[in-house]
């Protein structure tokens, strides 16, 4: 009763005060007046409103103060929290609450006692019992005279979503997951001990068409799981005893065309010790973001990571007012938000003011937001802000219901979206204790003498070592942290393993790691910066009981870029095997830029950086000077021709390239010239690798997509090469007419240096989506990058699109005329045999070769004019049309100069305006000449000779070659 005394009641009405607290006024109701839920690990905040109705329903006026009378099971479950006189938040156990008040009107609230009824929240243990936990509490007049008995329960546990995570993710981009988010699931669906690890159930067959998870994603080791493999493995909480891949580094990468939502079954194990004799069930929901496309809702709003938005309700109003709602707008109420919430920032009512309030995802959509009148709700709208983490970046989406209507009725609704997006400016000129810049996709080395620095600024006796905190989800998209980078006994830190962990300064012995040995490698797509909060510790002699906190930043900076290479034309060679430039490349070059224009002779505009470049090499040319060395300071003097008339004119295809070393590329700039002063200026890019790198095909069906076979490139580079690559360089494009290259949602471009992996802006997120009518070949060139982002070598995707793929049971992708022989029988060009075989070695017919050559330039089938002679039809129309002479044997063999010239005549390839100087010495066939000019037909060179060996014959793998070319001229 000494509670009472304190408020100084009248003497009169002490007796009064005795006589009703003995005998309540109103009994208590025999179901809960007040019912809350709320998960293990979470919060509910408790309405001022609430009980403010509540003792309305018995008496007039405001209530003065709230007492609760019985809170013996509190303990078990958690505890409340409350704000003081002094605006700050105190936690309250079951001792606390005895002779306790909480005031309605916070100005009441005295200042060594008590507390504000606004703000009272109750937080749920992490490991609290599942149940109800029921408190009873008395609402009071002011004079302690009138009063309310009544009953809250608050169900803790979660209900129906215990062991369920939902994450939310924009088609075609990546979502993290976070271990937390497992370990809450496992508490609260009341685990026991410590949860251990994750094993994921087989998904269904939505998943194939959802997206992948990935264990390290756009990072060394990166590991993607099928669905047949997801189910094999053991996700590991911080111990990878107990597992096999960190459980805090897998993510999930939407497919470009993802949409609704998938779900996949997980078990959660744990217990006590080193036994795993407890388990809990769960499921992983993966949503699709509706905002998939933009980072643009019905309200936007922009925040710099670090700083504080405020929300305007006039933007909410302006929702309601243009929907076919009617009345006036009243207020607002939030969905629960993601997971991604967490890790963004948080929403404040009056953030930095009296009575300040910060909402949690479970406590935010338990409240509403009024506009203008404080009866249709909780919180003023208008005093409503987000205040963004320092390590935010990108956008998270708010999901919100604005309410209205007439008079006092509120059964007018719409629904919308509130994004809030980081300013990308806002991190630019973030700033720790300890600061380094990184270029996405290198290297900073950490310099202990910073941190020692540090440490005498704060401190007093020796630095001897750091210890870093456990840093937030940014970090994984960000980069890894390394011991001893890219040497023996290299180590990478999770996010996990690195809290915990001791680096040395200098000669400190006691320490885990050497801190010098410290460096931090960005991810190839990382941008603006991540926080690293990190303690330093030190003392006299062999105690450390100095210490300072602190803050290390690491940041893009202004100086962050990639390389870049061009290359319009692109040769391979391997070191020790000379380069001989062809001429007729450069030539069809112009002519494709120019419209049709003919070279007449170019200049070189730059000069290898690495290796020689030679004039007459082999001292073989009559035209121009024996062999003469190109420098910087002399190839600029010097005139080519594309078709040399005296001896004294330099030859064009006299240009040969001396490789040096391996392992890299190198270009040659020129600009060429056509007779009436036309110009065009290009490069031609070398790539020296170990040995030549293999061609990746892949192979479509019309209007099907195709993703960028990442893999394949990636071991087509080290196979060459013998080193991975980091990362590749475009170097042209599909034909407009073709289709187009994406990465995610986005067009590919020439600029970029896209991760292997399949992170954002990666090789694995590159996808080919021919249009629906296309069917041909695509070439994708690329260089492949080392992570230092210079280039390896280079290399070419070749894409067929096809009507369909028509298959031989001897010819496979590993046969070296696949893709010839794939879609030209996809075409209806070629065909194999009866018993299913295309017998590439067999030597080709002079009558099958002719009708192959004579479809390929676009004749249509012909019928036979001869009974039994399945060619006589091609032979007839090819007399003709002057394609052959003379009376061939259809069923003999064709040589090589028998099938160029009927291929160039089909084709109708001009015999003029051709070099002066004959591609090769064994023939001076002039079509010969055409069909080599037009790149169809190549010959042998060696050591500065070129030969064709006409007579030769061929082989159906051989011819299928020649057509593929020639299908592909004419396309």
């Amino acid at each position: 009763m000494r509670r009472f005394f304190r408020k100084r009641l009248p003497a009169f009405l002490l007796t009064l005060v005795m006589v009703m607290t003995m005998v309540p006024a109103v009994s208590a109701r025999s179901s809960a007046d007040l019912t809350y839920e709320v998960d293990k690990g979470d919060s509910v905040s408790f309405k001022e409103r609430e009980f403010r109705d509540l003792y309305r329903s018995e008496y007039s006026g405001d209530p003065s103060y709230v007492v609760f009378t019985d809170y013996s099971d509190l303990d078990d479950y958690g505890y409340l929290t409350a704000v003081n006189y002094y605006d700050k938040t105190v936690s309250l156990s079951e001792s606390d609450l005895r002779n306790t008040w909480f005031y309605y009107d916070s100005r009441d609230v005295p200042k060594n006692m008590d507390y504000a009824l606004d703000g009272l929240t109750f937080e749920a243990n992490r490991r609290a019992d599942s149940g109800t936990l029921r408190l009873k509490f008395e609402i009071y007049d002011a004079d302690g005279k009138d009063y309310v008995s009544c009953t809250m329960d608050i169900k803790v546990g979660g209900g129906s979503s215990k062991g369920d995570i939902t994450y939310t993710v924009k088609p075609g981009e990546e979502v993290a997951f976070d271990d937390e988010d497992f370990v809450n699931a496992y508490d609260n669906a009341g685990g026991s001990g410590t949860m251990k690890y994750v094993v994921f159930e087989k998904p269904s067959s939505d998943y194939s068409n959802a997206g992948t998870v990935y264990s390290r994603y756009g990072k060394r080791n990166a590991t993607s799981f099928t669905r047949s493999e997801l189910d094999d493995y053991k996700f590991y909480y911080d111990d990878s005893d107990y597992g096999d891949y960190d459980l805090d580094e897998l993510s999930f990468v939407a497919d470009k065309s993802f949409s609704d939502s998938i779900e996949i079954a997980f078990t959660a194990y744990g217990g006590r010790g080193s036994k795993e004799n407890d388990s809990v069930s769960g499921t992983l929901k993966i949503t699709s973001s509706k905002s998939a496309s933009s980072s643009k809702g019905d309200i936007t709003y922009t925040v710099k990571a670090g700083e504080e938005v405020a929300f305007d309700d006039d933007d909410f109003e302006k929702i309601y007012e243009n929907s076919s709602c009617t009345g006036s707008f009243k207020y607002v109420e939030f969905s629960r938000p993601d997971s991604a919430f967490n890790d963004a920032g948080t929403l404040y009512s009056r953030y930095g003011k009296r009575n300040e309030t910060a909402f949690t995802r479970s406590s935010l959509s338990g409240n509403k937001f009024y506009y203008g009148d404080s009866d249709y709700g909780d919180y003023d709208l208008d005093e409503l802000s987000f205040v963004a983490d320092k390590s935010f970046s990108g956008s998270i989406t708010l999901n919100f219901t604005v309410y209205g209507g007439t008079g006092t009725r509120t059964n007018q609704n719409v629904t919308g979206t509130l994004v809030i997006t980081t300013d990308k400016t806002g991190s630019s000129t973030a700033k720790g204790d300890v600061t380094y810049t990184v270029k996405a996709g290198d290297e900073a080395v950490f310099d202990e003498d910073d941190f020692e620095k540090f440490y005498s600024n704060k401190c007093g006796g020796s630095f001897k070592y750091v210890e870093f905190s456990r840093p937030d989800s940014a970090f994984n998209n960000a980069g890894t942290l390394y011991s001893r980078y890219g040497k023996r006994n290299e180590t990478a830190f999770t996010r996990s393993s690195l809290s915990g962990t001791t680096f040395g300064y200098d000669s400190y012995e006691d320490a885990d790691y050497s801190l010098d040995d410290l460096s931090f490698v960005a991810d190839k797509s990382f941008s603006g910066s991540v926080e690293l909060s990190f303690t330093v510790y030190g003392g006299t002699g062999t105690r450390t009981n100095q210490n300072a906190t602190g803050t290390l930043v690491i940041t893009t900076g202004t100086s962050a870029g990639t390389s870049r290479y061009v290359g319009n034309i692109r040769y391979n060679t391997t070191p020790g095997t000379a380069l001989q430039i062809n001429a007729n490349d450069i030539a069809r070059l112009f002519r494709k830029y120019t419209s049709g224009e003919a070279l007449q002779y170019l200049t070189l505009t730059s000069v290898p950086a690495t290796g020689s470049l030679y004039y007459n090499y082999y001292n073989t040319s009559k035209y121009g000077s024996a062999q003469m060395p190109l420098t910087a300071s002399t190839a600029g003097n010097v005139v080519f021709s594309y078709s040399p008339a005296s001896a004294s004119e330099y030859d064009l295809s006299e240009l040969t390239y001396i490789p040096s070393g391996s392992n890299y590329c190198t270009s040659l700039g020129f600009t060429g010239y056509s007779s009436n002063g036309t110009t065009v200026s290009a490069t031609i890019l070398i790539s020296v690798t170990a040995s030549p790198v293999s061609e990746v095909y892949s192979v479509t069906t019309k209007g099907t997509s195709v993703n960028f076979p990442a893999n394949s490139v990636y071991s087509a580079v080290a196979s060459a090469t013998g080193f991975g690559l980091s990362s590749i360089q475009l170097l042209e494009l599909p034909a407009s007419t073709a289709g187009v290259l994406y990465v995610g949602s986005y067009a590919a471009d020439t600029t970029s240096a896209y991760s292997y992996g399949n992170g954002t802006d990666s090789m694995g997120q590159l996808r080919f989506i021919p249009n629906s009518k296309f069917t041909g070949s695509v070439s994708i060139p690329y260089v492949a990058l080392s992570s230092s982002g210079t280039a390896l070598g280079a290399g070419v995707v070749s894409i067929g699109v096809v009507d369909s793929v028509k298959k031989f049971t001897d010819i496979s992708t590993s046969t070296w005329c696949y893709k010839y022989v794939t879609e030209l029988a996809s075409a209806n060009v070629i065909s194999g045999y009866s018993n299913g075989t295309f017998q590439e070695k067999n030597t080709i017919t002079y009558g099958a070769a002719l009708k192959l050559i004579m479809l390929a330039a676009g004749y249509g089938e012909q019928a036979p004019t001869v009974k039994g002679s399945t060619f006589s039809g091609y032979l007839a129309k090819a007399k003709a049309d002057g394609l052959v002479s003379g009376n061939p044997k259809l069923n003999g063999p064709i040589t090589r100069l028998q099938i160029a010239q009927i291929a160039a005549k089909a084709l109708k390839l001009s015999t003029t305006g051709l070099p002066s100087k004959k591609p090769f010495t064994d023939t001076n066939d002039v079509y010969v000449q055409a069909l080599n000019a037009a790149g169809i037909i190549e010959g042998y060179f060696s050591n500065g000779t070129s030969t064709y060996k006409p007579n030769n014959t061929l082989t159906r793998g051989q011819v299928s070659a020649i057509v593929w070319r020639m299908k592909n001229s004419v396309q």
